[in-house]
C-alpha cells in the first residue's frame, strides 16, 4: 500500500535518460513525518513532465505518496507514485540561511572513507547511501570532456526521446529535447578521516548543468565555474557536500549538491 510522506527536498540531480528511453532524476532530501528526521531518497522522479501543481524547488517541502522500490537495496530509497505530489512551504536564506541550517544540522556528518567502507560489499539495512561530508579544505572542480561512446549513446536516447510525448503536453507537439552535456564536472577533495587518501567524484547537481548552460558561450566559461564551484562557495562558508552512491554500484559515490550557508551565527526563531 503506498505511504504518504512529507519531504524536505535538498537534491536534485541533473534528469537522465535510460536505456528504454524513460527521463528521471533523483530526488533526496530530509523525511519530516516521522518522530525522527532521516534522508530519503526519491526515484524515479520525472521531473520535466510534472504539472506546475506538482513542479518543486530545492529546500521546499512536499507531500508525496511512496512504495518500496522493486529492487534498490539502499535503505533511504522509495519509489514515488505518479501524481502524488503536493508541493507545500519552502525554507528560504533569511537570517543567515537559519531555516536551512536548521534541517541540515540534524543530519549526520559522515566522512566519505567511512562511507565507502560500509558500502563496499554491497547496499542493505543499516548501510547509509546518503550523508552529510565535509572536505578539510575547498575541493578542486576538474572538468572533462565525457568519452565519446558515451556521448554519442546519450545523444541517439535524447534524439529518440524527443520524437515521444509527455503525458501532459499537446499531443501535437514533440517533446522538448532533453540536452546532453558534453562536459564531465567532478569534486576531487579530501574528507576528515585521517588515513584519507582523497576522494575524486561525480557532481550530478542540476545547479552545475545550469551554471555552464550560462556560461558557456563566454571564453573564460571554465574560470567562471572554478570561481563558483571552488570560491564562491566555500570562502567565508560553513560548506558541506551531499553525496549518495548508485544503485548498480554501492562503494560508488556522486556529490548530489553543495550546501554553502555563510559563516556566522544565526538569531532569532528559524521561521521559513
Amino acid at each position: 500500500m503506498p505511504e504518504k510522506i512529507e519531504v524536505v527536498v535538498l537534491v536534485k540531480a541533473a534528469p537522465v535518460l535510460t536505456s528504454d528511453l524513460e527521463e528521471s532524476m533523483c530526488v533526496a532530501g530530509i523525511r519530516t513525518d516521522g518522530e525522527h528526521h532521516e534522508w530519503i531518497r526519491l526515484h524515479p522522479v520525472p521531473f520535466r513532465d510534472l504539472g506546475d501543481d506538482e513542479s518543486f524547488a530545492k529546500y521546499q517541502k512536499v507531500e508525496v505518496k511512496v512504495i518500496p522500490p522493486q529492487s534498490d537495496r539502499r535503505p533511504e530509497s522509495w519509489r514515488p507514485i505518479r501524481g502524488s505530489i503536493a508541493p507545500l512551504e519552502r525554507y528560504s536564506t533569511a537570517n543567515r540561511w537559519a531555516p536551512r541550517r536548521g534541517l541540515v544540522s540534524q543530519l549526520e556528518e559522515r566522512t566519505m572513507c567511512e562511507l565507502w567502507t560500509a558500502n563496499r560489499n554491497g547496499s542493505g539495512v543499516g548501510i547509509p547511501s546518503l550523508a552529510v561530508v565535509r572536505p578539510i579544505e575547498p575541493p578542486r572542480l576538474l572538468i572533462t570532456e565525457r568519452d565519446a561512446g558515451q556521448l554519442e549513446e546519450w545523444t541517439r536516447r535524447a534524439d529518440a526521446a524527443s520524437r515521444t510525448r509527455s503525458l501532459f503536453e499537446n499531443p501535437d507537439e514533440s517533446k522538448v529535447k532533453l540536452e546532453v552535456v558534453p562536459w564531465r564536472f567532478r569534486y576531487q577533495y579530501r574528507c576528515s578521516a585521517e588515513s584519507c587518501n582523497g576522494h575524486n567524484q561525480t557532481i550530478i547537481d542540476w545547479e552545475v548543468v545550469n551554471l555552464w548552460r550560462k556560461v558557456r558561450d563566454s571564453v573564460d566559461w571554465m574560470v567562471k565555474m572554478r570561481q563558483k564551484f571552488e570560491e564562491e562557495m566555500w570562502i567565508n562558508r560553513d560548506t558541506v557536500l551531499f553525496v549518495g552512491n548508485q544503485e548498480q554500484h554501492p562503494s560508488s559515490f556522486l556529490v548530489l549538491g553543495v550546501f554553502w550557508p555563510p559563516i556566522g551565527e544565526t538569531q532569532g526563531v528559524l521561521d521559513v
